[in-house]
């Protein structure tokens, strides 16, 4: 059964999208970089009420069918690289008994349960590029976790897949839930960028960003050794939670700076990172949606944009002042916004201060649209499990650097994921770097309108 209208894959190759060449330039091979076994996103939900394995299994597979990109390959040759829609296959679904746990330990298990299914290979030249893992506690309780790998989704995808597999779960079952409607395709959105390339509107961003990033340079935080003879990246990601109280005020402050939450912990950042680093010009990465037009809003693909944010620390007093010039920073970003590949031609040594003894380290606030959280679709009530904050000593790898993710709870609290190569990284410099940032946080907040503390 398809969710979508019949279109037959195209029989020839088609270009990248410009997101896809940021990527292939990450490129170190099967086993690191952009196209490893391990550069995956993954989201995993708590499913209640009667579930069917092989029903399952035959959403998943409708998934495929609905999404190209699932069924994508991206040639990695010599030339210029091209990508081709390949005939739908079945997803690989895993099926573990978790039925030995206790209900009061069932939180936790699932965390286990998802840290393992992430510190997993997932080769990038096996189609589809959609996998699952569910651990089962009991005939009305398990845990789900979809993986998708990185040059074929991202967060976002992950919100539209599991919407999607929800309601063909449901259809599979008998219910009465409303047909998907046609998707775009990654590849419609690949034409669409490539026709706005060239126009004057792209020129003029390209113009403020030649002149916001005149003489910038990524700013790097020191490593604690070289890599060494092992170039394989071994990805840790520590985790914890930053206690609720915390998060209330640092929202608060938010509202009354006209913030967002992402540009007020990005302002404590910048703070930390510029003194770590002895610096008042501060560029941090992070990322965008990427999905500028509404009309790919359901479709699955790379569509995340890195943003190079450059925030000027020189004439800040106080953290208002910080919050006042992140804003501005960001806003401008935000209204000026086109792929990376454009952006690093017009600054050609912004990168150039990656290198041994030095790692970039990126900086978001995850922030994805509502969806099915907590309500029942068919037989089946699903809520994803955000609260995660058991560290995992092997994780799903970064192409380049590392990443800092925060994650603002509904219930209250923010949790933050601090991913880095332990090649490079002790963790006791990872934690204490994690531990300075929310003392200097609660600093700001409860002060934002003295003098910056020194230390």
């Amino acid at each position: 059964m398809s969710l979508t209208e019949e279109t037959p894959a195209p029989a020839a190759a088609f270009p990248l999208s410009l997101q896809q060449q940021f990527l292939c330039g990450l490129d170190r091979g099967d086993e690191g970089g952009s196209f490893g076994a391990k550069h995956i996103v993954s989201s995993c939900w708590r499913l209640r009420g009667p579930l069917r394995p092989e029903v399952l299994q035959a959403a998943l597979d409708d998934l495929v069918d609905r999404h190209e990109m699932l069924r994508t390959e991206i040639s990695r040759g010599d030339g210029a690289r091209t990508q081709r829609v390949r005939a739908a296959g079945a997803v690989r679904l895993s099926v573990e008994d978790l039925s030995g746990t206790a209900a009061a330990d069932r939180d936790r298990r699932a965390q286990q349960f998802h840290n393992t299914v992430e510190a997993a290979r997932y080769p990038v030249r096996e189609l589809p590029h959609l996998r699952a893992a569910l651990g089962r506690f009991d005939a009305d309780d398990a845990v789900l976790v979809l993986v998708v790998h990185h040059v074929a989704g991202d967060g976002w995808s992950m919100r539209v897949l599991i919407e999607d597999l929800a309601t063909a779960y449901a259809r599979r079952r008998g219910a009465a839930v409303p047909d998907l409607p046609p998707v775009p395709q990654y590849r419609d959105f690949v034409t669409e960028q490539r026709r706005a390339l060239g126009t004057a509107d792209v020129d003029e961003q390209l113009g403020y960003w030649r002149e916001r990033l005149a003489g910038a340079r990524m700013t790097t935080i020191p490593t604690d050794r070289l890599a060494g003879d092992d170039t394989v990246p071994a990805y840790t990601d520590l985790r914890g939670l930053v206690e609720a109280g915390l998060t209330a005020a640092t929202l608060r402050l938010a509202r009354t700076a006209r913030c967002s939450p992402f540009m007020t912990y990005l302002a404590a950042f910048a703070v930390l990172l510029g003194r770590r680093c002895d610096t008042a010009d501060v560029v941090v990465g992070s990322f965008s949606s990427g999905r500028g037009t509404p009309s790919f809003a359901g479709t699955v693909g790379p569509f995340l944009n890195f943003l190079p944010l450059r925030i000027d620390l020189s004439g800040c007093r106080t953290f208002t002042d910080v919050l006042g010039e992140t804003r501005r920073t960001c806003l401008g970003a935000y209204t000026h916004e086109v792929p990376f590949p454009l952006v690093e031609e017009q600054a050609p040594e912004l990168m150039a201060g990656a290198g041994p003894g030095r790692d970039i380290l990126g900086f978001e606030v995850l922030q994805f649209p509502a969806g099915i959280e907590g309500r029942r679709v068919g037989d089946l009530v699903y809520t994803e499990l955000r609260e995660r904050v058991l560290s995992a000593r092997d994780s799903c790898d970064i192409p380049d650097g590392g990443l800092w993710a925060l994650d603002v709870l509904p219930s209250g609290g923010t949790v933050s994921s601090l991913k880095f190569d332990r090649r490079l990284h002790d963790e006791s410099s990872m934690r204490t770097l994690s531990d300075d940032f929310v003392a200097l946080l609660r600093a700001v907040v409860e002060r934002p309108g003295q003098p910056l503390p020194r230390s």
